[in-house]
């Protein structure tokens, strides 16, 4: 498994730009590589597969489905399908019906930063169009890396002119000296590299007791267990705290957190990290509006609209919801009341989504229109109004442990699963089919999915946007 994983993402001119830089990139035992090259159908993957083979000192392979992502190897999606990084595996998807350009850019990049987070590199090339700028988003906003090709150098320079206008990009250089960028962030990483995330992940696999030992006590101190966790989220996380200290060993981490009585709680705060946005995946929302316009129909005027937000985090989805269904109603001269519940393990997240208190960070998918209509500005700062806020509630709660969540209308839990080891994803979801209604929906994250276990229990509405209705 890598440490690093690296999107590169191309569009016409896209050959020209790979064939500078792949003949650069040098096996360091660190870095997975995974491209999105827009490309037509009709044997077109297996041509691109073998001119980027001559060009690339690392074996370019054409990506398979559930494939374990291996260092020092060089991923092509093929043509027609989407490419999702999860739990250190590339999955393939179809595509949703409204886009143009596959493999998509966007849908690879957020994966990539959702799944490897501080950990995650993006790479727009020359290409048209603005295919990249949501991805590359995402990924700064998890504290990972983004490059673009010097647009002058560029065949087509859209798609990078695109990501640098919208200010998520980190280094604009040339094709041929992007990999120099990718060595320098793993030599600037080096602590994390060699001392950190490696060592954690060797020692947790030769010592899988000292980790165990360290999840007991932090479960011991804050009442949260993380040992459902996935285990590479944890390593990742622990070896950045183990960094900040200068520590090396699971042993000497574990007599630091022993003496240190609020260490435990700072890497629950870490273990919980929060990212969120409003109209997050915003052509998933509008997805989710048109089925949940036909269960505000349905409903008797006066019968209560019941949402679950697991995992809410900073709160911008419960908002979200809120904003969404004032529109349907409003539409539909409706007053049914809404009640939307929010529940997440994270203290200080949750002390911002009872604020309603927002920076324009958060801001960057919403509508104009609602912007003005639903928050009032203070300063830089954005505050949610009253008639949305009083449609939501916030709860300290482990989400394994609700119990007022009955008769839902909707769950919506995106990108929590993506935490969990399967059988805790597997017991979610049959919570979440317990308190939905019949024909009631569930929501989840661009880069989760049902496992074969429970795909019984919900039928999918929209594959595309991860969208099921209960059975």
């Amino acid at each position: 498994m890598s440490a690093y994983v690296v999107g590169i993402g191309s569009s016409a001119g896209g050959l020209e730009a790979l064939s500078d830089l792949l003949p650069q990139l040098k096996a360091n035992g660190n870095v997975s590589y995974v491209i999105a090259q827009h490309m037509v159908l009709d044997g077109h993957s297996d041509l691109m597969l073998k001119i980027l083979n001559r060009y690339a000192n690392l074996d370019v392979v054409l990506a398979n489905d559930s494939q374990p992502l291996q260092p020092d190897r060089i991923y092509l999606i093929p043509a027609g399908s989407d490419g999702v990084v999860a739990n250190d595996r590339i999955h393939l998807q179809p595509p949703a019906k409204e886009r143009i350009s596959t493999p998509s850019v966007n849908v690879l990049f957020k994966s990539i930063a959702e799944s490897c987070e501080s950990y995650g590199i993006g790479v727009v090339l020359s290409g048209t169009g603005s295919d990249g700028v949501m991805g590359c988003r995402a990924i700064k906003q998890y504290q990972g890396m983004t490059i673009a090709q010097d647009p002058a150098s560029a065949s087509f320079n859209g798609m990078p002119n695109a990501a640098i206008e919208a200010g998520v990009i980190d280094h604009v250089i040339a094709a041929p000296k992007i990999a120099n960028v990718i060595v320098q962030k793993l030599l600037g990483s080096s602590h994390l590299m060699h001392s950190g995330f490696t060592d954690v992940e060797n020692s947790a696999a030769e010592n899988p007791d000292e980790l165990q030992h360290i999840l007991e006590l932090v479960l011991k101190r804050t009442g949260v267990n993380f040992t459902g966790y996935r285990t590479e989220t944890i390593n990742r996380r622990l070896s950045t705290r183990m960094a900040a200290f200068k520590i090396s060993s699971l042993k000497d981490y574990y007599q630091y957190l022993e003496k240190t009585p609020d260490e435990a709680q700072q890497l629950q705060q870490l273990f919980l990290v929060s990212f969120s946005s409003f109209f997050r995946d915003a052509v998933a929302f509008q997805s989710l509006e048109k089925h949940l316009t036909q269960i505000v129909t349905n409903k008797n005027n006066s019968a209560p609209i019941d949402i679950w937000v697991a995992g809410c985090a900073t709160g911008e989805e419960g908002y979200t919801l809120a904003i969404l269904l004032t529109e349907i109603k409003t539409r539909l001269g409706r007053d049914n009341p809404v009640r939307i519940k929010g529940s997440d393990l994270n203290p200080a997240a949750l002390q911002q989504a009872i604020s309603g208190e927002y920076t324009s960070k958060a801001m960057k998918e919403i509508a104009p229109a609602h912007l003005g209509k639903y928050f009032t500005q203070k300063g830089e700062v954005f505050v949610v109004n009253d008639c949305i806020k009083n449609m939501c509630r916030f709860a300290l709660e482990n989400v394994f442990e609700t119990e007022d969540a009955k008769a839902l209308d909707l769950v919506s839990c995106r990108n929590l699963l993506i935490y969990f080891k399967g059988p805790l994803q597997d017991q979610l979801i049959s919570i979440f089919h317990n308190h939905l209604v019949k024909n009631g929906l569930l929501f989840l994250g661009q880069s989760e999915s049902l496992s074969a276990s429970r795909n019984h229990l919900f039928k999918a509405l929209d594959l595309s946007h991860k969208l099921y209705v209960r059975r």
